[in-house]
């Protein structure tokens, strides 16, 4: 049995000095997921269609319905060229079925049915349109007005209380009873300043049956049974005075709603109050603060963990993206997948899935799909915190115990470093290989893997294994790896206490 045994296996921890805190919360962890005790890679991903898009895509919606003699389900794609696309699942293409669309846009949809049919409204910040289901995959422009004749820009929209509420930067609009295109009735149709109106909208947000508008002054929440412009009870009020920053940001948690505040780190709401997810993360420090780049920031639900494709500081494109787990209430970081855009699926409708736009080329990905990111290897990285077993005393480390479960015959190369600094010594640095494969044992002409885990005992460099501190990193790049670490043990032997050193020079 080791000494110490540690499964870094707890949130990231960016906050805490490196020789301090949790020691199971490692410094850095990129494409590691750690659900369920075990660090293991992400799946990987793989083109859904065969066409090149002709620009990246910022939008993609399922449409279903009932009724009879419509094809459905489709996906939609838009991509910033303003053109709208039709996927055909079954050849794995997409074509083109409408253009001039706004350009460099961040569209947002909703299905409203009425009777048997159910319509997609569709809004880019410019117009309003709406698609019936017809099988030639015809979007028509609305011409939408407001009761005093204005013209409508919607950034957003959703169904509330049998009604379609758009969203512009500065007024609310809510359609007439069971009428989604009509936002001009006299009696019926409503517009809405939200707070003082010098506050910006960004974006929509439900809970159960209570629609909540997420703008630049804080949260507002819609009350009243009857909304109409005649019900005394209608109202919209500030619930929270936490401010989101990135409209797309914004995804419905199990009973939650998670956004990217404007501290630039993760929030949640409940309903009743406000709280930071991603205080130990620090996620300040890697998000651009540039508006344009924040407008690209994207979000998900998907597989009990809230997914966040954001532009990385340095960068133009997402390229990276964090991702909460609801389960355990930790942080991870997914680095190659390149998403642009999200397709959410209804789990009621089909088998729930999930595929992504890329950032970098024009192409619609499928995910959980092999063991790469599109044919090229997923980079796991780790560094643990510095590993200190005797505060104020220099140990002499005796042996390493990787327990890895067996995935073939593949080796990765761990690293390790005293006291948190690098070192050369006998002109190499420090680390071992271990290899995935495990105890074998062979049957005929069959190689049968007997072990779910196995622990291999490795001796350190002798003259690099005396030090207050051990930190391991490990940084892998083996196409179609698959990597289940269940963390490592240590042996050690106490030394001396750490005597006085000339630091510098």
């Amino acid at each position: 049995m080791a000494d110490v045994f540690l499964k870094f296996n707890k949130t990231i921890n960016r906050r805490d000095p490196r020789n301090e805190g949790d020691l199971e919360e490692p410094w850095l962890r990129e494409n590691w997921l750690c659900r369920d005790g075990v660090l293991k890679d992400p799946r990987g991903t793989e083109k859904a269609i065969t066409t090149t898009l002709t620009g990246t895509p910022r939008w993609s919606g399922r449409y279903y319905t009932i009724e009879t003699g419509i094809a459905t389900p489709k996906t939609f794609i838009y991509t910033e060229d303003g053109k709208l696309w039709v996927v055909d699942d079954l050849a794995q293409t997409a074509v083109v079925v409408k253009e001039l669309l706004k350009l460099n846009g961040y569209p947002k949809h909703q299905l409203f049915k009425t009777a048997a049919q159910t319509k997609m409204f569709l809004v880019d910040g410019d117009g309003f349109y709406r698609y019936d289901g017809n099988n030639d995959n015809l979007f028509e422009k609305l011409t939408s007005t407001d009761t005093d004749g204005k013209s409508i820009a919607p950034i957003d929209v959703i169904e509330h209380k049998d009604r379609l509420w758009l969203m512009s930067r500065t007024n609310i609009y809510v359609s007439k009873n069971l009428d989604p295109e009509t936002f001009n009735d006299a009696t019926d149709s409503i517009v809405i300043i939200v707070g003082s109106g010098r506050g910006r909208n960004l974006a929509w947000g439900k809970l159960e049956d209570r629609l909540y508008i997420l703008n630049t002054e804080g949260i507002f929440v819609v009350e009243g049974d009857v909304i109409s412009a005649l019900a005394s009870t209608f109202e919209v009020r500030l619930v929270d005075e936490r401010k989101i920053i990135a409209s797309r940001s914004v995804a419905n948690v199990e009973r939650a709603l998670i956004f990217l505040g404007d501290d630039y780190e993760l929030w949640s709401w409940d309903g009743s109050e406000s709280k930071m997810l991603s205080y130990k993360l620090k996620l300040r420090d890697f998000v651009s603060t540039t508006r344009e780049l924040l407008d690209k920031c994207v979000a998900t639900y998907f597989n009990n963990y809230y997914m966040l494709s954001f532009v990385e500081k340095g960068e133009i494109e997402p390229k990276v993206e964090v991702w909460w787990d609801a389960f355990e209430d930790k942080m991870e970081i997914v680095r190659g997948r390149n998403v642009s855009c999200y397709l959410d699926i209804d789990a009621a409708e089909e088998e729930d899935y999930l595929q992504t736009g890329r950032s970098d080329i024009g192409s619609f990905m499928h995910t959980e799909r092999g063991y790469n990111f599109d044919g090229a290897a997923i980079i796991t990285k780790l560094r643990t915190r510095d590993i200190v077993v005797k505060k104020g005393h220099n140990v002499r480390f005796l042996a390493f115990y990787p327990e890895i479960q067996p995935t073939g015959n593949r080796n990765i190369v761990i690293r390790y470093l005293l006291d948190s600094r690098l070192s050369n010594p006998i002109g190499a640095d420090a680390h071992f290989e271990q290899n995935l494969q495990g105890e074998v044992k062979v049957l005929g002409f069959i190689s049968i893997g007997n072990q779910s885990a196995f622990t291999g005992r490795v001796r350190p460099k002798i003259d690099y294994a005396r030090g207050e501190s051990i930190t391991f990193e490990i940084e892998d790049s083996t196409l179609n790896a698959r990597k289940y670490l269940q963390g490592i043990g240590i042996d050690f032997l106490q030394k001396e206490k750490s005597k006085g050193a000339l630091v510098g020079a």
